[in-house]
């Protein structure tokens, strides 16, 4: 029977005698303390950091070269993790890698009659590292100034392990539907890992950037500092962190649209995803993984300059504390400033991150942690609509709003994780998330609809502030148990989410008597008519606290050597509570106290996953959806009803090159009920009663097509749609377009060009709209393109050249009604350059 959950470390560090033909992963660290200089200077920290070297024992291979029989090689060019696995397979020798020592490294391949020595010298040539040989015969991997007398003990790794040590670099084991690492391939749904490596090839920066790639998920700008993600036509309104899942701001739309610098790697999963999210969004999950401390020394800077006065710094260092290597930190610090495309406009952001790490026992380990973001920037919001109902078609450089316009949003976090190794291969894991968002924003909009002969629209101003605060706590339990003779996984546990969010919003301008009602006219292409005199005008002020409380578990049951079948439940329970201002000048809106609560309320997941062979797994799986709708109130002050429906989803995953490269194709219907449409007789009020289709197709790959040449790339097909006439009456369904192929391609030269790497991407889709009492608001499909050049100039520095929108592509990114269409970025270039040590 095939392995269907990912390999688990020794816990006691032993190495047990192995014969010559088996294969397996041991860790063994034997560290010196390394004092970690979070405050140096960029550059200095990396010269110092260069001549502090690990120490630990091996053998000199010498002794053995005389008796070396030759061997036939052929081991083509490309990254050296491959390359490596590839030579020790043809050798059938077992080789020790450290975890991060060919990170970024390729190699030219070998061809031809060797000694065994002989061929990992050709291999390893150019790399800065050499294979030693141990007293059993099996290589370890060292830096080349490391002495023979000073090789640390490290992962060993075979033939069958180095493979798949590569398959699980390229397509990680995820948990964000599970639990506990899955492969991708077990999973009864449509899951995405995106690396730190894709990360870097693509010169993405922030959520927006890596979701533009992820194959089925729409980004639609909501300002400069938020996105919404859509997928399979719902918004993906559940977010995950590590694992634990938190929430979105309720007074706002969009996710903030931080730097991705301090995570390791961002996984998704596309759909309904209720099974530990509480109530679960239809749309999806997306899991932010955070970076760890490494058990080893490692450091990295960052340094990028491209057009639009563009430039990111970011520095990200770590390693052991102490000689035992029990304690461990690391510190990821990141600036990022940019003009915008509309001329005048300018955005900074700013992050921080620290984590801690020790193993408190041999079968314990804890982390804490915090980090701060910081966005702001004077920037437009978005574009009206014409009387025609398609986005007004200016230049993009056009600024168009009050030259106040100003935006900032600053998110801190604290974390605390602590993992318990029990008995009998059980694990207890217990994560706490206290995350604060505390956003405002004053903007001068030219609002919907312009006449497009006169540009007379409806311009106000406006102002709000936000501040959200979060507390989650997660606790689970998971471990094999028998049954009727077979080994089955099973996961309990419990999670809770309180959210407290207090909003203020100025509705009028007094200084000019402007209101968000378009009561008054003029040319949207005057920006002085906008005031900021926003103190003493009316105001929308109201609180939400809001507690939701879950069981779940889940169990993976092994019917047979070829099926299993996967079962989960999630019981919930949940209550808001809105409290407007009691002045009722500061309830604009009329805004009555209301008190909503539900539960217990279940989430099933009932799944099938059939191994048809070596290569192809097919699944068939069943959720449930059940939403509150707590963003939204009825005329008559209460909260509307939870949107409640279903998703069936069935599919064929393909494994090829022992996991190096996956594949899938995913057919899936979506129904539900209760949706939120504006209510027709009292504008800026909503009914609970549409209903709506999601049906389509995926088709997706990611991972290494050939040696060298590494690939991600999706098409979606989705058909999303009302089932009733709610729709023609106001509100939005589906800003996701009915075609969309993703693709991106990362390709590592041969022979003596090893040393380069280019790639390309692409994004092509049909057109998008939104709805308006009962008119299309729409904007057309575009096809745009990616590229980039990298040049690796010695073993620990490397520069990237990459342009996004290559050919300045003028589109639409998002087209909504109002004021919420947005152009997508202009040709852009930036040049990065990388030290790692």
């Amino acid at each position: 029977m095939r392995r269907l959950f990912s390999r688990s470390s020794n816990p006691a560090g032993i190495s047990p005698a192995l014969p010559t033909n088996m294969h397996r992963a041991v860790t063994h660290p034997i560290r010196r303390p390394i004092a970690i200089a979070a405050h140096c200077a960029l550059w200095g920290v990396l010269s110092i950091g260069a001549a502090v070297g690990t120490t630990a024992h091996a053998q000199s291979p010498a002794s053995h070269a005389a008796a070396d029989p030759i061997k036939h090689f052929d081991v083509p060019s490309g990254p050296l993790a491959t390359a490596l696995s590839q030579l020790a397979d043809q050798a059938d020798v077992l080789l020790s890698v450290p975890g991060s020592i060919t990170a970024g490294k390729s190699s030219p391949g070998v061809h031809g009659d060797y000694t065994v020595p002989r061929a990992f010298d050709s291999l390893l040539s150019g790399t800065g590292l050499q294979a030693l040989r141990q007293d059993d015969g099996s290589y370890s991997l060292a830096p080349m100034s490391t002495d023979a007398g000073s090789l640390p003990t490290v992962t060993v790794v075979g033939r069958s392990d180095g493979a798949a040590s590569q398959a699980e670099m390229l397509n990680p084991p995820s948990t964000v539907g599970s639990k506990i690492p899955v492969a991708q391939r077990e999973i009864p749904q449509s899951v995405s890992v995106i690396t730190q490596q894709q990360i870097e090839q693509q010169n993405a920066s922030t959520l927006a950037d890596v979701m533009r790639y992820t194959p089925g998920i729409e980004a639609l700008p909501v300002s400069s500092v938020t996105t919404s993600y859509i997928a399979r036509g719902f918004p993906i309104t559940t977010f995950q962190l590590d694992g634990v899942p938190t929430a979105l701001t309720s007074s706002s739309v969009g996710a903030p649209d931080e730097d991705v610098s301090m995570y390791d790697r961002i996984e998704v999963l596309r759909g309904a995803s209720g099974l530990f999210n509480g109530f679960g969004g239809d749309g999806g999950t997306i899991n932010l993984v955070r970076k760890r401390a490494p058990s080893t020394f490692e450091a990295s800077a960052d340094v990028g300059i491209g057009n639009y006065a563009d430039h990111r710094e970011q520095l990200d260092i770590g390693g052991p504390l102490n000689q035992s290597g029990s304690l461990r930190a690391r510190v990821v610090a990141m600036q990022h400033d940019q003009h915008l495309m509309q001329d005048g406009t300018w955005q900074r952001d700013q992050q921080v991150f620290g984590t801690l790490e020790a193993d408190l026992t041999s079968t314990m380990t804890a982390r804490v942690g915090a980090s701060y973001t910081k966005q702001f920037g004077h920037e437009m919001y978005g574009l009206p609509v014409s009387t025609d109902h398609t986005p007004i078609s200016v230049p993009r450089s056009l600024y168009l709003g009050a030259s106040w316009n100003y935006t900032q949003l600053e998110k801190s976090s604290e974390f605390v994780k602590v993992e318990q190794k029990l008995a009998d291969d059980w694990k207890a894991k217990v994560a706490y998330n206290h995350v604060q968002y505390s956003s405002f924003a004053a903007y001068g909009i030219p609002n919907s609809y312009v006449d497009p002969t006169t540009m007379i629209g409806n311009p106000y101003s406006l102002s709000y502030a936000d501040k959200n605060t979060q507390d989650s706590l997660d606790a689970f339990v998971s471990g094999p148990f028998e049954l009727l003779g077979r080994k089955h996984q099973l996961t309990l546990g419990s999670s809770y989410l309180h959210q407290r969010d207090r909003s203020y919003e100025y509705l009028i301008n007094p200084d000019t008597g402007l209101d968000i009602f378009g009561d008054y006219t003029a040319s949207i292409l005057n920006n002085s008519i906008y005031s900021d005199a926003f103190a003493g005008g009316p105001q929308s002020n109201y609180t939400t606290v809001s507690n939701q409380y879950a069981l779940y578990a889940n169990a993976r049951i092994s019917i047979l050597d070829p099926l299993t079948l996967v079962l989960g439940a999630q019981a919930t329970w949940w209550n808001s509570t809105v409290t407007p201002d009691s002045n009722p000048y500061y309830n604009a809106f009329g805004t009555t106290y209301s008190h909503d609560s539900s539960g217990p309320k279940f989430t099933p997941l009932v799944g099938l996953v059939y191994d048809i062979n070596d290569t192809y797994t097919a699944y068939a799986s069943y959720t449930s959806i059940y939403k509150p709708q707590t963003s939204y109130t009825s005329f008559d002050g209460g909260i509307l009803k939870p949107v409640v429906g279903s998703q069936f989803e069935v599919g064929i995953k393909g494994e090829y090159f022992g996991g190096r490269l996956n594949t899938g194709i995913a057919l899936f219907q979506i129904d539900e009920s209760n949706r939120a449409f504006e209510d027709p007789a009292h504008p800026n009020f909503y009914l609970a009663s549409g209903k709506a289709r999601s049906q389509g197709f995926e088709l997706t790959a990611s991972g290494e097509v050939l040696p060298g040449l590494t690939v991600q790339t999706g098409y979606t097909y989705v058909d999303a749609r009302a089932l009733d006439d709610s729709l023609t009456t106001g509100g939005n369904f589906s800003w996701q377009p009915k075609h969309q192929f993703k693709a991106w391609t990362n390709y590592q030269l041969p022979g003596p060009w090893h040393k380069w790497n280019i790639g390309g991407g692409a994004i092509v889709q049909s057109g998008m709209y939104s709805l308006d009492s009962g008119y299309h608001d729409t904007a057309g499909g575009y096809a745009i393109f990616n590229a980039l050049v990298g040049y690796e100039i010695s073993k620990n520095l490397s520069v990237t050249l990459s342009g996004t929108n290559i050919f300045n592509r003028k589109y639409w990114s998002a087209v909504e009604i109002g004021n919420g269409n947005y152009y997508g970025n202009p040709a852009q270039v930036m040049m990065t350059l990388r030290a790692r040590i």
